[in-house]
């Protein structure tokens, strides 16, 4: 029934969900037919968003829903199960709510500091690093949790002492002996170019820069011969690489990519010499 009528609304332009319509997209966010959750749930979402169907309360009542233990934190610590649907697709509802009030700026600004403070608590927690997943499709925990930081890092209410803690949720991202298969590493370099357009923040960046390329030198040399420490470094210099490339792309944060450069070149030649 609910996929009958969610077809129904994204095929018809003038179409809108009732509150009940709402309310079942929610109870099933994490469905595990990937279908029914990607297509046509996080779709309609989208559309009920993005097409203004929600008025200003409505909208901040499903940023304060989709941010609750049952949602965002539903099972967090788990790993290799359906709990990681509920926790992903709210992440990413999360985004289109952030992305919106951009514009609209409507969100309470302590609603908008308090999700930045649950968003980075997420990215900490979560341990199911799975992307695709043969039966089920998208997890991509990782990479909706991104998405979330990185609409985070565009918002206007951003206060100055967050943009850290949202790099160090990018670093810890990084660091966990992860092997991302699904351009994990980009949807985090996303972020970067979002923080120095929208944020004024390359000198800070540039700071951690530094600080993140020495946590994985000192990784390297404390376990030379480690596998771990090398997956480290590759799924940082991967990072790194997505950074030069969209900030090159949108000829943002020169100092930034002379500094990524630099630590890209010193890598390689490691290897060379």
């Amino acid at each position: 029934m609910l996929a009958t009528t969610l077809e129904s609304y994204l095929g018809d332009k003038i179409l809108e969900l009732s509150k009940e319509v709402r309310q079942e997209m929610l109870t099933q966010i994490g469905n595990p037919d990937g279908f029914l959750r990607d297509q046509l749930i996080y779709r309609s979402f989208g559309k009920v968003i993005a097409s203004n169907q929600l008025n200003s309360e409505e909208i901040q009542n499903l940023l304060e829903t989709v941010l609750q233990e049952d949602y965002l934190f539903y099972g967090i610590g788990e790993s290799g199960t359906d709990s990681v649907f509920t926790r992903s697709f709210s992440a990413l509802v999360i985004a289109a709510v952030i992305e919106y009030d951009i514009e609209k700026q409507i969100v309470n600004p302590e609603l908008v500091q308090y999700t930045v403070n649950k968003v980075i608590r997420y990215m900490r927690e979560e341990k199911d690093t799975r992307g695709f997943i043969q039966g089920n499709g998208w997890a991509h925990a990782i990479a909706h949790g991104a998405d979330a930081l990185d609409a985070l890092a565009k918002h206007p209410l951003l206060k100055k002492e967050d943009i850290s803690r949202i790099l160090h949720a990018v670093q810890y991202s990084l660091l966990r002996q992860v092997d991302y298969l699904d351009e994990e590493e980009e949807r985090l370099a996303i972020i970067i170019a979002s923080l120095i357009k929208h944020q004024d923040a390359e000198k800070v960046i540039r700071v951690w820069i530094e600080e993140l390329a020495g946590l994985v030198e000192s990784e390297m040399l404390e376990n030379k011969g480690s596998l771990d420490a090398y997956h480290v470094q590759r799924t940082v210099k991967n990072f790194l690489k997505s950074v030069f490339v969209i900030l090159s792309s949108k000829g943002i944060g020169k100092k930034v990519n002379s500094d990524v450069f630099k630590v890209l070149e010193k890598w390689m030649w490691m290897y060379l010499n």
